[in-house]
């Protein structure tokens, strides 16, 4: 885990839309899309549930959000 990949999540977390996480943080989509992915496959769990039309957290996204907070 590093830091790219934890202002990913909590963008995502935030915004619960990739696209607007990715303008928020100033990188590509598919760019936090990968951040994300590598999170979910060093840590073994599912972060986010994802549509084409929809993002929502999963349990073990809110235990992981706790310790995170977004500084300014």
């Amino acid at each position: 885990m590093n830091t790219v990949q934890l202002e990913c999540f909590i963008a995502v977390a935030e915004y619960l839309n990739f696209s607007k996480a990715s303008r928020s943080l100033k990188i590509t989509q598919p760019a936090v899309s990968h951040q994300i992915q590598t999170l979910e496959e060093e840590l073994e769990v599912k972060l986010f549930n994802r549509t084409s039309k929809s993002v929502t957290l999963t349990p073990e996204n809110c235990s992981l959000r706790k310790g995170t907070s977004r500084k300014p």
